[in-house]
This record gives C-alpha cells, structure tokens and sequence, in this order.
C-alpha cells in the first residue's frame, strides 16, 4: 500500500497486480474499500491500482468531516499525477467520481466503466440544494455504512446536482461504458446513457472492453 498524502488527508493506494501493461484504476462504492473489488483484478491484463476514498478503508477521515463527490473525483485525480493516464471502473460512488475524472481529465482517462454500487443516487429534474442538507437524515434509514468508514460520509448517498451536470462530463469524456443489468438507475446515470455505451454480462468480460 502507498500513501498519497492529498488536500486534508492521505489516501491509501492499493496495488492489486503488477503484471506489465495497461493500468486499470479501481474506484469502489459508498462504504466500501480497494478490498471488495475481489478477484476482478485478475481479469486485466495489466497492473490495478485500487483507491481508498477519504474516510474509507485505509485512507484519513476529513478533518471538518465534509465529503462531495468532487472530493472524491479530486482524490482519483491525485492517482492519475502520482501513476500517469490510466483506464478506470467505478461502482456506486467510484462510478460517479469515475464520470467526473473520465470528463475532467479526458486526456489522461481513455476509457471508464461505471457500475452500479452504494452512493450518490442522484438528484431530480432541477437542483434541490436542500437535499444535501437531509442526506444524513435519509442516510439513517439506510443500511449503516461498515465499521471504520465516517460516519460523514454518508452525505454521499445522495446528491442535489441534476442530470445536467452529469452529462456535461458525460460528454467530454473520451469513452464511456454503462454496465447495464435492468437493474434501476439514477436519473443522471440515465442522462449519461446519451453519451455512453451500454455493456452488460459478465463484469470479468466487460472490462476489457476498456482496452
């Protein structure tokens, strides 16, 4: 494992395979950690690297305790500075720090996978800033987030941005594939769908599509 160290804290970067080629960065889900990815790193033909997000696994709680998702976006963002341009699968929350980075840094992000996951479910048709006010409200009656992960953390199980601001990334990403299952989404994972390729099946299959 290495230490980042980023903004207000230091991040811990999970090496899952050195095998030589292209390198894949895996972003995981609301209260999760580079650990749950299992033997997914096993199907890339290259090196995998897997980022705790702050107040996750093996990384530093915030000090002041307020997570966004652009945070986390940012923290991916100090990954791509550390290793160069890389491929990315998000789940959940990776996937949508994942859309942020692929549109943000689309010169060094060729291609991303988002998967479904815990976290940011999303905002309606309009901005509805009071959303982010009751998150951890809504939070509560949630499954609770794994012990050792912030409890703050969980105002990123939704988020008061619209659709809009989705696709505004979605668009200036260079390649992106939205693992589809039938299973619902939310509405800015809808809004993407215009600027991305549906793949679905088995997930070992479907990242090398990210080749």
């Amino acid at each position: 494992m290495t230490r980042l160290r980023h903004g207000r804290g230091a991040l811990a970067l999970h090496e899952l395979s050195t095998s030589s080629g292209p390198t894949l960065l895996l972003l995981h889900a609301l209260g999760g950690s580079a650990a749950e990815w299992g033997e997914l790193p096993a199907a890339w033909p290259g090196r995998v690297l897997a980022l705790d997000f702050s107040g996750h696994g093996g990384s530093d709680r915030l000090r002041g305790g307020v997570y966004t998702p652009e945070i986390c976006a940012s923290e991916a963002d100090a990954v791509l500075a550390e290793v160069g341009a890389c491929a990315v699968a998000g789940a959940g929350l990776g996937a949508y720090a994942a859309l942020l980075l692929a549109g943000g840094r689309a010169d060094q992000v060729p291609a991303a996978l988002l998967l479904p996951g815990r976290g940011l479910a999303g905002g309606g048709a309009q901005p509805d800033w009071t959303r982010g006010a009751i998150a951890l409200l809504e939070a509560s009656q949630q499954p609770p987030l794994p012990d050792g992960c912030d409890p703050q953390c969980a105002m990123l199980g939704s988020d008061p941005r619209p659709p809009s601001y989705a696709l505004h990334f979605a668009r200036a990403a260079r390649r992106l594939l939205l693992f589809e299952d039938g299973g619902e989404r939310p509405p800015w994972w809808e809004a993407s769908r215009a600027c991305a390729v549906a793949v679905g099946g088995d997930v070992r299959d479907v990242l090398r599509q990210l080749l």
